[in-house]
């Protein structure tokens, strides 16, 4: 069992995802990617750090996700530009780690990555409403308001495209999940045990 989770900035989406595995019995993956990466692969984690989901640039680059397999020979990467040679090389972890473990995977386009595994299940952890999505930024993290909402924007904008560099999709847009789930309708329990219930079902 795999469950993927992309989430707006302040939605509760890693939270919800670290409950999920509790509860679940299954392994989390968030910047333990990033960390068990800088190990094999012996790349300076900061630079890691630096690249991670927040790609800039507006165009799908094609041959990261279609021209080339994700298993071809790491040879085949030297002309690609730094950021571009860190996602093939934490898509072929995700690979990895999906075969490996049970888990909760968050973000990295890990829905797309994995979307011919018939064992994962995808959501998307989303919040019509700011303010619930600022009051927990600002409850958890000890940010004021401000700060907040400006983290919101620069994070989401970040991830959204990203997303879309890499996978040509939108993110968030429902052809990419299983579930899109309004987080502040159900509150973070509640979000929890719908997953919970769809992932019962499921399986």
């Amino acid at each position: 069992m795999v469950i993927t989770i992309g989430r707006e900035y302040g939605s509760g989406g890693k939270y919800i995802g670290e409950r999920l595995a509790k509860e679940l019995n299954l392994k989390f993956y968030d910047k333990e990617i990033l960390e068990r990466l800088s190990k094999e692969e012996h790349i300076d984690i900061e630079l890691l750090k630096k690249t991670d989901e927040s790609n800039k640039n507006s165009f799908w680059y094609t041959l990261a996700m279609a021209s080339m397999s994700i298993s071809d020979s790491v040879n085949t990467l030297t002309d690609l530009p730094m950021s571009d040679k860190y996602f093939v090389s934490t898509s072929r972890l995700i690979e990895k780690i999906a075969k490996e473990d049970n888990c909760v995977i968050i973000g990295r386009c890990s829905n797309i990555i994995l979307k011919d595994n018939k064992n994962v299940v995808n959501v998307f952890i989303y919040s019509q409403d700011e303010k619930f999505k600022i009051k927990r930024k600002v409850e958890f993290d000890g940010i004021d308001e401000k700060k907040a909402v400006r983290m919101m924007q620069k994070k989401d904008k970040e991830r959204s495209s990203y997303y879309h560099y890499y996978t040509n999709e939108k993110w968030g847009a429902r052809t990419g999940y299983d579930l899109l789930i309004d987080s502040s309708k159900l509150g973070i329990d509640g979000t929890v045990n719908l997953i919970k219930q769809y992932v019962k079902v499921r399986h």
